[in-house]
């Protein structure tokens, strides 16, 4: 199981008040809910969220999604938006824009889309990438 938890506001997730397991298709024209959401299964729709949402690595969402809190490790085909942190894990896989106001991206996630990333008072925030270092030329070999 996949859980990221930075401080108190964020322990919901280790406790969704509702989840779609594994191996679940549910498809419906919008789920909204007012607490911690965990999805493993498709999710076929939009989904809105006042709380945490969890996207697990065998999960996938093809929708749109707003969230408070956002951790995507699975695959989702639509736009995202995040009031706080939105954390896209090293086996997410995205195909649409993203707007939050603080974004993490693991190294080895796939992102295709475009990025609006505002901090507090809609002030320009940072991206978070947590890749690997780029190779020094004398580090790459040139073959025969």
């Amino acid at each position: 199981m996949l859980f990221f938890k930075k401080n108190e506001e964020l322990s919901s997730l280790d406790s969704p008040t509702t989840i779609i397991g594994e191996g679940v298709y549910l498809e419906a024209a919008q789920m909204k809910g007012h607490e911690s959401v965990r999805i493993d299964g498709v999710f076929k729709g939009n989904v809105e969220v006042d709380g945490s949402l969890v996207l697990g690595d065998c999960g996938s969402i093809t929708g749109d999604v707003r969230a408070t809190y956002f951790l995507a490790a699975g695959e989702i085909n639509g736009n995202i938006s995040c009031e706080t942190q939105l954390h896209f894990a090293s086996t997410c896989k995205v195909n649409g824009d993203v707007q939050a106001s603080s974004l993490v991206i693991d190294e080895g996630a796939q992102v295709s889309g475009r990025y609006i990333v505002n901090g507090p008072e809609n002030k320009p925030a940072v991206i978070t990438e947590q890749a690997e270092p780029p190779k020094l030329l004398e580090d790459v070999k040139l073959d025969e």
